[in-house]
This record gives C-alpha cells, structure tokens and sequence, in this order.
C-alpha cells in the first residue's frame, strides 16, 4: 500500500520521543530500520510533496512543543526528507533539510496498575495534552508560541497571558502558581534593569524586583504554567 513518510532528522534521545508520545492518531510517528517518520493515512496518494512538508512542518512544530513541556532537555528535530513509497515499497526521496544534534540524558516512569504491571492507556499524555490545547484558542496559540524555540521574555509573557485568557484570571488566581512567583515574573519581564534589552518596557518605568529571575528560571516558571494549563 502507497504511504506518505517524513523522515525526521536530530538527535536519538529526541526523535525516539515521538513514537513514544504519537504512536496514533491524525499524524502519528514510527521507527523503521533506524530511521524516525512521521505518517498519517488520511492524506490520499494525489496529494503533492509540498502539502505533505506543509501539514508535517505544522505536526512537528505542535508535537515538539508538547514533548519540551514532558522533557525540558528536548532539542526539536528537524524535517530530512519527504518520502513517497509505492506499493510495491519503492521508496521517492523529494525534500532534504539537514538537521541538528545535540547530548542529553534523560528518565522517564512506566505507568503501572494496581497489580504492578505496566498498564497501557488509550492515548499518551502528550496526545492528551496536545488534545487539550485544540480545545482552547488561546491555549493553542500559548502552544504555537512555546513551539519556537527561542524564548524571549517578551514570548514568554505572551504565553503566561494566553494562559490567563483561557483562565480569565491571573494564573496565581487560577491555581498554576504562587503570587510571589508571578509578581516576581513580571516585574522581571517589565523592567529593563532586570531584563535587559528584552524587556518588555522602557528603564525607569517600573521598579526591578529585588532578586529578579533568569530568563532560564522564567522559561522552566513558564513552561510549567503551560503544563499545568493543559492539565487542567
């Protein structure tokens, strides 16, 4: 049977993450002979080798952001090839991308029943989650944000406020954080004595935080807030 397959390019640690969270679905994820694909079997065999990178690129930006909220230390792969295979397992490479790599170490638990053998659930976290955010406008767009892997303070307030949208209250309001974490966050973000070029404001305008945060404290702050969301 003719099957569409994006090969995906990155590190082992990193690519091994999308069967392991996507393994069904709309778009799902496989491991063949080594290699990492994303497949889905609802595009029919006239659809173009463009309308397939288009729909991988947008699975692969929204799985990605998932996977770095269950993960911290994930890099986002990149797309290496789109793939026509025939019938009769022909195989038609069409697009190259190169991609990135990168070391990391990592754990991950087994869910258990009560007897203490592994369970397997109907769908993943990281499919419940993704469900989750297209169940909110302004948790997927808090999602698309977090997709980009360049997290500015400006990005990263742009999230915490997309969370607050879909809450209608602040997130310490809604549960997700202590007040003092969120004071502490935007005073940071607001204040160019504290974060520099990429504040959100003009210096002098508002007063810095005693101990502001680093934007590394601020992205794991964020992303926990994201998680948290998605979870409720």
């Amino acid at each position: 049977m003719s099957r569409w397959l994006v090969r995906l390019q990155g590190e082992q640690l990193d690519l091994e993450e999308f069967p392991k969270w996507f393994p069904n679905g709309d778009v799902y994820a496989i491991e063949e002979d080594g290699g990492y694909y994303l497949t889905w079997p609802a595009l029919d065999a006239a659809a173009d080798a463009d309308t397939v990178l288009k729909r991988a690129t947008e699975a692969l930006n929204e799985y990605s952001a998932v996977v770095s909220l269950l993960w911290s230390a994930f890099r986002k792969p990149s797309i290496g090839q789109v793939i026509r295979e025939d019938d009769a397992g022909k195989r038609s490479a069409y697009i190259f991308v190169s991609g990135i790599a990168a070391g990391r170490s990592k754990m991950s638990g087994v869910l258990v029943d009560a007897s203490g053998i592994a369970a397997t659930p109907a769908t993943t976290q990281a499919q419940d989650l993704l469900a989750a955010s297209r169940r909110s406008s302004n948790l997927r767009e808090a999602l698309k944000v977090w997709a980009d892997p360049i997290r500015t303070w400006g990005r990263l307030y742009r999230v915490m406020e997309e969370i607050e949208g879909h809450f209608g209250k602040p997130v310490d309001q809604a549960g997700l954080c202590s007040n003092a974490e969120l004071v502490r966050l935007r005073r940071t973000a607001n204040t160019a004595e504290s974060s520099g070029l990429d504040a959100r404001h003009a210096s002098g305008l508002f007063k810095p935080p005693p101990d502001p945060m680093s934007l590394e404290e601020a992205t794991s702050l964020v992303g926990r807030l994201l998680e948290r969301a998605l979870r409720k």
